[in-house]
């Protein structure tokens, strides 16, 4: 990567942090509308934006890429019409076209709940974290493809049961989805999801995950996934099934000096029938991370804030080729530093390496400066 051009973006990186940093903060609560004891409106929104240098990016081979964006723009919405019943509606805004992410009611049974619409089924730990519920690194997994067969941002529409037991120390979620359409599914087969969530520390209850508490939590949680589809991958004239297996575990101790430590990992295998196919590759992949929250906040710009230094490395062996001609092993590896001002709700990213070593094709390395406010 040319040096000259990466200092100037570092400096450049640098004087926006402390512009943003010089910005007031607001709570994050979101605003709530109440119409009697059971019924309210609620909305919020989400904000993800980046600018980055990217090597080898640009049109011209061999020549980086000035790359700043609007990553994520998001609208929530969640309508009470009953003490059970909830409507949840969201929207994604990405490069300026604005999709519905989720349109699901929900019924709260009691011993389980039931949901019907787009959603996101049951999957990995990173797929229900979504982008801003992620622990410390800002891309989604490269590794990670239970999302490639549903809608988009790894929802599909379908019905879905889960719940809880002992507070969260059990959790066990399924459902039946859409799947993928056309192609190779010429039967209209659905998609099955499953996961099963054992906490030997803190309960995590709720469908819903994120890979750090902040301290507020001692974890240990080992999850499980499966999920399977008839005739989804390869062709029409030469189908294959899809199954997804894999288990993500997660650990979180608060040290004696009040520092936040969090382990990560994860393992995923692909299997497409050997078939080829452009939205998985059929492989073992993996990944690992570990983040260190400091224990005192640090003032910058009258705004305070914890600095968390990561560490991430990501490795996907795939051993077939897909239909663009991808195949062997890639892995990434990255470092950064956040600076969490509000938990999820406002941080500022600094990833100062990133390094996807790619096997006999351009590896491509990225320096990035990235922010995420929630309301």
């Amino acid at each position: 990567m040319n040096l000259s051009i990466l200092k100037r973006v570092f400096c450049g990186m640098a004087a926006g942090f402390l512009i943003v940093a010089s910005l007031p903060i607001f709570a994050a609560a979101g605003a709530k509308v109440k119409i009697d004891d059971t019924k309210y409106f609620q909305i919020g929104m989400g904000f993800r934006g980046s600018v980055s240098l990217n090597e080898n990016n640009a049109t011209d081979p061999g020549e980086d890429s000035f790359d700043p964006g609007l990553d994520d723009l998001r609208l929530y919405t969640v309508s009470q019409i009953h003490k059970n019943i909830q409507v949840e509606f969201n929207t994604q805004t990405q490069t300026g076209n604005v999709n519905l992410l989720d349109g699901v009611a929900k019924i709260d049974f009691g011993a389980f709940d039931l949901w019907v619409g787009r959603q996101l089924p049951p999957s990995d730990r990173a797929n229900l974290d979504g982008p801003y519920y992620l622990n410390a690194a800002w891309s989604f997994p490269i590794v990670q493809s239970f999302g490639n067969l549903g809608i988009s941002a790894g929802r599909d529409d379908g019905v879905a049961i889960h719940g809880d037991v002992q507070g969260g120390k059990f959790k066990w979620a399924y459902g039946v989805f859409e799947g993928v359409t056309g192609g190779a599914d010429l039967d209209d087969n659905v998609k099955h999801t499953a996961r099963i969530d054992f906490a030997l520390g803190d309960p995590e209850p709720g469908f819903y995950t994120g890979s750090t508490y902040f301290g507020a939590k001692k974890l240990t949680t080992l999850g499980l996934i499966f999920q399977h589809e008839n005739d989804s991958v390869g062709s029409a004239a030469d189908q294959g099934d899809f199954n997804g297996f894999g288990a993500d575990l997660l650990v979180e101790r608060t040290l004696g000096n009040g520092a936040v430590v969090d382990i990560e990992g994860a393992v995923y295998n692909w299997d497409t029938d050997d078939k080829a196919d452009g939205a998985i590759l059929q492989g073992d992949s993996f990944l690992v991370l570990a983040s260190y929250l400091m224990p005192n906040k640090t003032s910058i710009g009258g705004i305070q804030g914890q600095f968390q230094p990561y560490c991430r490395y990501q490795g996907y062996n795939r051993d077939m080729t897909n239909t663009s001609g991808s195949r062997g092993y890639i892995d990434r590896t990255e470092a950064g530093i956040n600076y969490v001002i509000d938990g999820f709700n406002a941080k500022i990213t600094a990833l100062w390496y990133v390094d996807t070593d790619q096997h006999n094709e351009v590896d491509k390395n990225t320096a990035m400066l990235a922010m995420q406010f929630q309301l």
